[in-house]
């Protein structure tokens, strides 16, 4: 196995909703949110009498709002920014963690300025020290080999998975 793995990918909207959700709390519990808040309006809608429809309708349009804000936002995020969409190149060894984004973009991380790193099921999201995030999806490895090679990497550099 070798201690160098280069991956690309053409970064999606659900590239930025699994580091969302990985690295802010408010986001990975929307939704659940979203449907507690739902079933309880369903319940005084059609559980009570006619004084609850205001409210039971207040609380589902809530409940709306917050199921759908989170998707939005990012669709609209990346949608309105070119940069965003542009296809991500980038490689990782021993030594650090490298991406650059067209011609515009281009950053090299030493291992030690990476604190932490999780695995979503869409891919690996790692901790940057300014409080920032890296997504680097699972479809951006040529092979399963390479992916688990960049795993070990950030075992061995950064530790075990948050």
């Amino acid at each position: 196995m070798s201690n160098s793995v280069d991956f690309k990918w053409a970064p999606s909207p659900a590239d930025w909703r699994a580091s969302l959700r990985t690295m802010v709390p408010m986001f990975r519990w929307a939704p659940w949110f979203a449907v507690a808040l739902g079933v309880i309006s369903l319940v005084l809608l059609f559980g009570f009498d006619d004084e609850m429809f205001p409210v039971a309708l207040f609380g589902l349009a809530c409940a709306l709002v917050i199921g759908f804000m989170e998707p939005v936002a990012v669709w609209w995020r990346f949608s309105s920014d070119e940069m965003i969409s542009r296809t991500v190149v980038g490689s990782a060894d021993d030594q650090s963690f490298r991406m650059a984004v067209g011609n515009a973009v281009r950053e090299e991380i030493v291992w030690e300025e990476l604190p932490g790193w999780t695995e979503t099921r869409q891919g690996f999201v790692l901790e940057t020290l300014d409080a920032a995030s890296l997504s680097v999806p699972h479809r951006a490895f040529a092979s399963d080999e390479d992916r688990t090679s960049f795993r070990t990497l950030l075992e061995n550099h950064i530790g075990p998975a948050n």
